[in-house]
């Protein structure tokens, strides 16, 4: 009767690894539902930002300076003029005008929402 024990024993492990599996991808499908669209767009935008402060400090992205534009920061902001004044607090040392790139920024952080952790489900 002991063969019969270890076989309820594995069947009753591969229920509990069906589980955890489940569990997992149940896991997995709420981080990817934490908004593709939303992460697809900052993505690009980080890519432009890059791009535009290489062109602006005349640089590859390995030489600029230290220049951190935390887009997070600016939807923090009150208002347009509050995030202008810290774009250009920010770029600051750039010898090239920097208007048409803020204004554009500007113009595409608009309608975006912050991104925040997912919040976890308290149990």
């Amino acid at each position: 009767s002991s063969g019969s024990s270890s076989r309820e024993d594995s069947v009753s492990a591969a229920a509990a690894v069906v589980q955890v599996q489940q569990r997992r991808h149940q896991q997995g499908k709420v981080t990817v539902k934490y908004d593709r669209k939303e992460l697809r767009k900052r993505l690009v935008l980080e890519e432009w930002i890059v791009e535009q402060l290489g062109q602006l400090y005349g640089c590859e992205e390995e030489e600029m300076p230290e220049v951190e534009i935390d887009i997070d920061d600016l939807l923090d902001a009150a208002n347009e003029e509050e995030r202008a004044l810290k774009l250009q607090e920010t770029l600051v040392d750039c010898y090239k005008p920097t208007e048409e790139f803020i204004k554009e920024l500007l113009t595409r952080i608009r309608g975006m929402r912050k991104l925040s952790p997912p919040q976890k489900k308290s149990i």
